[in-house]
């Protein structure tokens, strides 16, 4: 199974913090709380890497993804490509 390593870097985006944390909550998911009659109910939404099994954060701003997830990672980059700088490599061998 091929893998590759998508190493990002949110610089440019420390000015735009909405889409920053947009971002994040994509990838990573967020909790999300709301007020009933009963209390406040709370809920987790998934993050794009709960979503893809076998794709994983290993760093900060570097995410491994197996082939079969990466048009959805890519698609994901895309959206947020005027805030990231992003580089993809494929891995070749694993030490």
């Amino acid at each position: 199974m091929a893998l590759y390593l998508y190493l990002y870097d949110c610089q440019h985006a420390r000015r735009t913090n909405a889409r920053r944390v947009a971002f994040t909550k994509e990838l990573y998911g967020y909790f999300y709380s709301w007020k009933t009659k009963s209390g406040i109910r709370q809920k987790r939404k998934p993050g794009l890497l709960e979503e893809c099994p076998g794709a994983e954060a290993v760093a900060d701003s570097a995410i491994l993804v197996p082939s079969e997830y990466r048009s959805i990672f890519d698609i994901l980059f895309k959206m947020y490509e005027d805030i990231l700088k992003l580089r993809i490599y494929e891995v070749v061998q694993e030490l």
